[in-house]
């Protein structure tokens, strides 16, 4: 049987290839062992031919170093401990993720998500499913485990077809998870390695907000493309829904009940969240605040330095407040015990992250980024590939290998490295290149088969059409790939040309 249903047709030996391709892609703990080995042959190729890099605006020139020499291993035996620890996204999506661990714990998250799906009108139900979705990526992997289910109940109960609520609720957050209002750990995570990756003496700035203007401008406008191809192709395509054949779905209807005090509750926790954004706006913008800069300086301001902090105290503070008023939190005790279950969930991404951090900083060491960065960039430019068609080159190598590897951070860990320096020495700002890895990653996972919660999402679907298979889930996810794609390409060329910054603080060029 092929993954796309009982026929063997073209789709589903596409599906089948890429499945067979990415069951040949090691685990990403071993995948950066085997780069680090790859590298180190490279080095060592190098460094024997006296190879060299000089870097726009470097002093003297990068010395390519061999990785499998005795310097070399001593070097690495020698940092071991620090290169784990030095990370870079490792001390930030933990902090991040302390606050966004007692918001979704608490049940601050799941209530939020509920009780603004609980009375929207039939019409514009499918717009605020894929808004709701459109913000998902803060919940982290549960997002994919809880959105769904719950639109599937809110499209019920306005009497659409629930199947078509949970593939709404799916594609926003699998094409969009890259973009959105809010910022989370994928901002934290992608943000420390792009910084990491920027070549030493480069005066840009970069921080967790450095696409923020480019990932909301997609989170407004990409929710609206997703709706518009659920409810024109996605939806006529369902069988009509028969509630007869449904399956228990007690579970997800208590997942979706918000009791009175839960609504309380709710509504104490965004008033303690205005009342600390009312107090950080006046201490950014109040003269003399203490998060100004020097002279008053609103962008280069402790604001913005210490925003991973502040985004942590936020999702506290809803977090917290939301316990204690809803009974989810009945002593003090309870929010590091909140804070250690959510890093719990974090054990693979820290056993990935000793592995990344050997790698990233062996990488540096032996200077073959810089190399790389120079080699590379003048192999773009004699074909004449620069700025924003760079850029999409970026893209679509990103979007192939997004298909066999299905994690945000680890393959960004593999290619910052590469491409930061390379679009650097080009001229272009690494926030500009993260955003278009930010596509090429989030629009292949929809219909990735290395992507788990595919099948999770059949799973569920099954409970309301006993006959919906796999194959059905990857042909709906399908037709949202290619619209959702295409107006985030738009985004993307929209802000290049007119040298929109993707960020605060942040330029399209350098």
């Amino acid at each position: 049987m092929s993954p796309t249903g009982t026929q063997e047709h073209s789709p589903g030996r596409v599906f089948r290839a890429i499945e067979k391709a990415g069951s040949y892609v090691p685990h990403p703990f071993w995948l950066f062992w085997y780069l680090l080995v790859a590298v180190g042959v490279v080095s060592a190729v190098l460094a024997a031919n006296d190879a060299t890099a000089r870097l726009p605006g470097a002093d003297k020139p990068t010395v390519v170093r061999n990785i499998l020499s005795v310097e070399g291993l001593q070097h690495l035996l020698t940092t071991f401990v620090d290169n784990f620890i030095g990370f870079p996204p490792l001390g930030v999506v933990l902090a991040v993720l302390l606050g966004v661990g007692v918001a979704e714990r608490s049940g601050f998250l799941r209530t939020a998500v509920a009780a603004s799906l609980s009375r929207i009108p039939p019409r514009l139900m499918p717009v605020a499913v894929c808004y709701v979705a459109g913000q998902g990526h803060v919940m982290g992997d549960a997002a994919f485990l809880v959105l769904p289910p719950l639109a599937a109940l809110a499209f019920r109960a306005v009497g659409r077809h629930p199947v078509a609520g949970m593939l709404g609720a799916f594609a926003g957050i699998s094409a969009g998870y890259g973009s959105g209002l809010i910022i989370g750990s994928l901002d934290a995570n992608l943000a420390a390695l792009t910084t990491a990756a920027v070549p030493a003496g480069t005066d840009v700035s970069t921080s967790i907000l450095m696409n923020y203007w480019f990932q909301a401008t997609a989170g407004l406008v990409l929710p609206l493309v997703v709706a518009f191809v659920l409810v024109r192709w996605v939806e006529p395509s369902l069988a009509p829904y028969d509630e007869s054949r449904e399956v228990d779905t007690s579970e997800e209807e208590r997942l979706a009940e918000v009791t009175p005090r839960e609504r309380r509750a709710l509504l104490r926790a965004v008033l303690a969240l205005a009342v600390l954004l009312v107090a950080v706006a006046a201490m950014w913008l109040i003269p003399g605040g203490p998060l100004q800069g020097e002279d008053g300086a609103l962008i280069d301001s402790p604001l913005f330095g210490g925003i991973v902090p502040l985004v942590m105290l936020s999702f506290l503070v809803v977090g917290i407040t939301y316990g204690v008023s809803a009974g989810t939190i009945t002593r003090i005790d309870d929010v590091p015990r909140l804070m250690a279950d959510s890093v719990s969930d974090m054990k693979l991404f820290v056993v990935v992250a000793f592995s990344a951090g050997q790698f990233i900083a062996m990488f540096d060491w032996s200077g073959v980024g810089d190399w790389i960065a120079v080699e590379g960039s003048t192999l773009l430019r004699d074909a004449g590939l620069t700025g924003i068609w760079a850029v999409l080159l970026a893209f679509v190598i990103t979007s192939v290998l997004a298909l066999v590897i299905f994690s945000g951070s680890s393959l960004w860990a593999v290619l910052s490295p590469v491409f930061v320096p390379v679009f650097v020495a080009l001229g272009i700002h690494p926030a500009t290149i993260q955003g278009a890895y930010r596509i090429g990653d989030s629009v292949m996972n929809p219909i990735s088969p290395l992507n788990p919660y595919l099948y999770v999402l059949e799973e569920s679907a099954r409970k309301y059409d006993p006959g919906f298979d796999i194959g059905k889930v990857f042909a709906r996810m399908a037709l949202f790939v290619v619209p959702v794609a295409i107006f985030w390409l738009v985004i993307l060329v929209v802000f290049y040309v007119l040298g929109i910054p993707f960020g605060p603080g942040t330029s399209v060029l350098l």
